[in-house]
Parts: structure tokens; C-alpha cells; sequence
């Protein structure tokens, strides 16, 4: 007798082993990611505490120096000799740092097509507040040697200088023509404030 099998499933004859054993290492893996994100979380919380730690430490120290520091002295409170050397070490260093480029760049562009610089001499205003802090920023005496075609280039030229802001105070020394030349020689003074002054120049 022939024996005949019938399925009568929707899907007949279908492995159901593979699928439950895809979805059991689906599962598998998941678990994995999450036991392995789970120890990366632990840590990075226990390296954020210990950071936060050094922290609290560091910003203790830093208080703990501050308060060991001496409260500053004025310049009124030093001796005639303390004041005196106070002022020649800001003196020194206020020269050290002086920017020198900067002061060429600001005659530099406020220079007319027919004039030029020749000569450029600086000094410390006697009187300025230096403050050695903040070097580099103390008002100083410049004297240069201006050279037009005409009087009209050296007047246009100063006061394009004065209008920058940075130019004021300024002192006319000398002014001759150049042997054998049309050109215009003008010596004079200027301060210069490496910082611009509010409220314009002079």
C-alpha cells in the first residue's frame, strides 16, 4: 500500500529551526551590546567622578593660595627709593614691549602719494601712568621728519594723523626746503597713543 503525506500548514514543509535560531543570536547580540554599553557607561561615570574630584582639589588649592598671597601695595605706599625703582623697572619694560610695528602701520596709511617718512625717534611721556600690567599701551613722545613735494603733502599728512586718533599734541620743530629740490623738510613732535583715545583726537 502507498502511504501519501499530506501538510495541510499554510507553509507546508517549512524549517522553523533556522528562523528561532537566527532570532535567538539577534537576541544574542543585543544583549552583548548592551552588557558591553553598559560597562563603557560605568566607566565613564567613575572617570567623570574622578576628574570632578581633582577638580573640587585644584579649585581648593587655588583658594588656599589666594589666600596666601599678600594684599597688593600701592605706589603711594612705597619708599621715595622702592617708587623710584618701581618706575624705572615699568620704564624698561614699557620700551621692551613697545609696539613698533603698530606705530609704523599707523603712519604708514595715513601717508599722502607725495610724502614720506625719514626719520622716526621715540620717548616715554615723563608724565604717562605706566602700567606694568598691561606694557605696551603708555602715550609716547614721537618725533619724525616728514618730506613733501610741497607744504600742502606735510600739512595733509598731519592731519590725517590727528584724525586717526591716535596722533595728538602736535609740535612743529623745523621745517626747510631740500638743497637742490622743490621737496619740503618738516621735523616735529607727536604723541602716540598705542591705544585709541576715546572721545577723537585733538
Amino acid at each position: 500500500m502507498m502511504r501519501v503525506w499530506i501538510n495541510l500548514a499554510s507553509e507546508p514543509f517549512r524549517n522553523r529551526r533556522a528562523w528561532i535560531a537566527g532570532v535567538g543570536l539577534l537576541v544574542s547580540i543585543c544583549v552583548g551590546v548592551s552588557l558591553m554599553l553598559a560597562v563603557r557607561a560605568r566607566s565613564l561615570a567613575r572617570q567623570a567622578d574622578a576628574l570632578a574630584g581633582l577638580v573640587r582639589q585644584q579649585e581648593e588649592e587655588v583658594r588656599r593660595l589666594r589666600q596666601q598671597l599678600p594684599p597688593p601695595v600701592a605706589p603711594e605706599q612705597l619708599s621715595p627709593l622702592e617708587r623710584e625703582a618701581w618706575r624705572a623697572a615699568a620704564t624698561l619694560i614699557e620700551r621692551r614691549v613697545f609696539p613698533w610695528s603698530r606705530l609704523l602701520q599707523d603712519i604708514e596709511r595715513n601717508l599722502v602719494a607725495d610724502a614720506r617718512v625719514t626719520t622716526i625717534r621715540v620717548a616715554l611721556e615723563e608724565a604717562a601712568s605706566v602700567d606694568v600690567l598691561n606694557p605696551g599701551r603708555a602715550p609716547v613722545r614721537v618725533a619724525l621728519t616728514l618730506i613733501g613735494r610741497r607744504l600742502d603733502d606735510v600739512l595733509q599728512v598731519m592731519e590725517r594723523l590727528r584724525a586717526s586718533g591716535r596722533f595728538r599734541d602736535f609740535r612743529p620743530r623745523k621745517q626747510s626746503l631740500l638743497e637742490g629740490t622743490e621737496e619740503v623738510e618738516y621735523e616735529l613732535e607727536m604723541t602716540y597713543f598705542p591705544e585709541p583715545r576715546r572721545g577723537g583726537g585733538e
